[in-house]
């Protein structure tokens, strides 16, 4: 399986910045943490300034897959904050390559918010699924590419807040897959894509693989990951029309193992059925191009 892999495709030089509408001067202070104002949440504005958004994939090497970078009038992000435990969701009011989000947040200097697209239900940890799949870029980019970011509050006043936070980064692994017909070596079009591990000791259960993985926030954003959750049933991929190219987010494995994990892929082209099994590491936060993968037709 040939890897290829971009910068991680990580929010690099992420900044909030989150200030409510009014027209009133603010004071420079928080108020009195023991007035009643302390815990008063606040409509807040949230700008994300970066050079490539959550929606940009784009390899190094000889191919290139790009989706332009651009948020839509809609999407939400969810946070958490570790200091007060309060959850809520920020949305994006245009759409273009950068949005402000509004939202609503209680918080003091110093707090720090988990902060996650897409947006999900957040407590002290939270689910993130890889079923539905459809296998284009697009999808996967707006529903499956889960990133994970720690934003600072630096200053509150009565009404407004302001917040930074540098960078994100990506939880899964952005894969690219095309299929060979192994005896006429011509490429196979794809209308439904099964993946399970093949048993080789791994500790992979065979024909199954995880349809969901769970996250635990922490304000060590090197330390957040996705962590498996054993599935029974292998990971299906159904596609409207039949494509060649098929893209796919998948848990990442441990790419300090000696040996890399082993899959098997199972396309159907809408008659017939092909077969076959290949090796790899899945990076966190990169895109892995596994092309022209030679299977047999059943």
């Amino acid at each position: 399986m040939k890897l290829l892999t971009i910068s991680k495709y990580i929010f690099c030089g992420l900044a909030l910045s989150l200030a409510a509408c009014s027209g009133s001067e603010s004071k420079p202070d928080f108020p009195d943490p023991d007035s009643e104002l302390a815990d008063t949440p606040r409509t807040l504005q949230l700008t994300i300034t970066q050079t490539e958004t959550r929606a940009t994939l784009t390899p190094s090497g000889d191919e290139l897959d790009e989706l332009a970078a651009s948020w839509t009038a809609g999407d939400q992000l969810t946070y958490w904050n570790f200091d007060n435990s309060t959850t809520g969701s920020l949305t994006a009011t245009t759409s273009a390559s950068t949005s402000p989000f509004t939202g609503s947040v209680t918080c003091y200097p110093g707090h720090k918010l988990a902060v996650v697209y897409p947006a999900v239900d957040i407590t002290d940890t939270y689910t993130i699924t890889l079923s539905g799949q459809d296998g284009t870029l697009e999808t996967l980019a707006s529903k499956y590419h889960f990133v994970y970011g720690v934003a600072t509050v630096n200053s509150v006043t009565e009404t407004t807040a302001s917040a930074s936070m540098p960078k994100m980064k990506s939880l899964l692994t952005a894969c690219k897959f095309s299929f060979i017909d192994k005896a006429t070596s011509t490429p196979i079009p794809v209308k439904k894509l099964e993946i399970s591990f093949k048993a080789d000791g791994d500790g992979g259960i065979e024909g199954t693989y995880p349809q969901t993985a769970t996250v635990t926030p922490n304000k060590d954003q090197s330390s957040v990951h996705a962590v498996a959750v054993a599935g029974s049933t292998s990971l299906l991929v159904e596609l409207d029309e039949a494509r060649i190219e098929v893209y796919v987010a998948m848990v990442p494995t441990n790419p300090e193992a000696e040996t890399p994990r082993s899959f098997r892929f199972t396309v159907f082209d809408g008659t017939n059925s092909y077969t076959g099994t290949a090796k790899a590491h899945l990076p966190e936060g990169e895109y892995v191009v596994a092309t022209g993968l030679r299977l047999n037709k059943q």
